[in-house]
């Protein structure tokens, strides 16, 4: 296949030298080797139009029969339509500085309990020049693979996934316990000030709910409260992105759903769970990543059943690891997190209308990104269509958050902090 402009640097010297860098083979001699862009298919994590994957064939001086392995390549982006908006972002930098520094550092944390876990992909190679390039390990060679996000995830890899992702906050937050400024990178998240010229997208498409609520079976009563939303909507996400929570503060992974979860399964047994995409990472409180999780993963069914029980899932192992780990600040207690979660209740209205109903079709790619600096006014979705396509899952949705008072806040917050009292007591 021809090499595009992003992978012309991509040789048989380039390959030899990753070859030997990985497996620390002598005498490598590159017999065949390919450059494709990732795979459409939907169980591909790879399927980005940055990602390519690299089939090398070769043999070495301890292998001297042929052997075939794969690498994917992650690369910025030297044409088409993203181009301008790579040159204004950070991204790239933030992933390499995850995978070559942040990354390892937690899973030496988390390895002073007596085990090593894995969190992310092995870094193989990253690089500025000739081209902004991460190339890491291919992780479907070894069983690994992602879930269909338009059928959601189960209760079992729901439960993994926040497990994982307790690991993942325990490391953070025990490296920002010991030097506030561990990750002086990752301040500025999806929802903040700066980006508020790119953040459009969310109250226009809250607004557009409020004005289809006949189309889409919503009462009219619940239509005015939607329609008092978007004017303080993005207020809302930022204050919710800039929360102190009582002190702690964890390292989100920022784009926390479905596609960026790669599971592994031992015949038909769960057995492990990593993460990918770190291009957005932000320091804040954990119900960063665990909001938007919930919105935008766990089949609905799950969430109708199992959502207050994945909160304790997450906490009960966050605490756990956090006291193992010898944390000497204090650790938020379960009710503390539920009202946290309440407290930012608007955060979850935001991504059940914005981001759910977007991320759950088959077309998720097309959604304007997490990551603000590489928004473009250009990029056009049938947000009609995809609002139309899953108004049942919504109108359930601000059912429920009509009856603890969600939807209020584009008025009033009187009955918001009424139940925070009570919680509280």
């Amino acid at each position: 296949m021809p090499k595009t402009a992003e992978t012309k640097f991509v040789n048989s010297l380039f390959l030899t030298n990753l070859i030997q860098t990985q497996y620390g083979e002598t005498e490598v001699k590159i017999k065949a080797y390919d450059v494709e862009p990732a795979s459409a298919d939907i169980n591909d994590p790879y399927a980005r139009s940055s990602m390519n994957r690299i089939l090398i064939k070769y043999t070495s001086k301890v292998n001297p029969i042929e052997t075939v392995i794969t690498f994917v390549a992650k690369i910025k982006p030297t044409e088409g339509l993203l181009v301008e908006q790579f040159k204004k972002a950070d991204v790239f930098e933030k992933e390499i500085l995850m995978y070559k520094s942040v990354l390892p550092s937690m899973v030496t944390m988390i390895a002073k309990l007596g085990s090593v876990i894995e969190l992310a992909p092995q870094l193989i190679y990253s690089s500025e020049t000739p081209s902004d390039l991460v190339v890491l390990e291919d992780l479907t060679a070894r069983g690994y693979s992602v879930e269909n996000q338009t059928l959601g995830l189960s209760y079992e890899q729901s439960k993994m996934a926040v497990e994982k992702l307790a690991f993942f906050h325990a490391a953070s937050a025990m490296m920002l316990s010991e030097n506030g400024q561990a990750f002086p990178k990752f301040t500025k998240g999806t929802f903040h000030a700066e980006h508020k010229d790119k953040l459009s997208y969310f109250p226009d498409t809250i607004r557009m709910v409020g004005e289809m609520a006949a189309e889409l079976d919503i009462s009219q009563p619940m239509a005015d409260k939607l329609l008092k939303l978007p004017a303080k909507a993005l207020q809302k996400a930022i204050e919710a992105y800039a929360s102190d929570f009582k002190g702690f503060k964890v390292l989100n992974h920022g784009d926390f759903w479905t596609n960026n979860i790669l599971f592994k399964y031992q015949g038909n047994e769960l057995v492990d769970a990593i993460f990918v995409d770190f291009q957005n990472c932000v320091v804040g409180s954990p119900i960063i990543d665990l909001v938007y999780f919930l919105a935008a993963s766990p089949a609905h069914e799950v969430l109708e059943k199992h959502r207050d029980e994945l909160v304790y899932i997450y906490h009960e192992t966050l605490v756990l690891l956090l006291q193992k780990m010898g944390y000497m600040k204090s650790i938020p207690s379960l009710l503390e997190l539920q009202v946290e979660l309440l407290k930012h209740g608007s955060l979850q209205v935001i991504y059940a209308l914005t981001v759910s109903p977007f991320m759950r079709t088959k077309d998720a790619h097309n959604t304007p990104p997490m990551q603000p600096t590489l928004h473009s006014p250009n990029q056009s979705t049938n947000v009609k269509q995809v609002l139309r396509a899953h108004a049942p899952s919504i109108v359930a949705q601000l059912k429920a958050y009509e009856m603890v008072g969600l939807l209020d806040w584009g008025a009033n917050e009187s009955k918001i902090k009424g139940l925070m009292s009570r919680f509280q007591r």
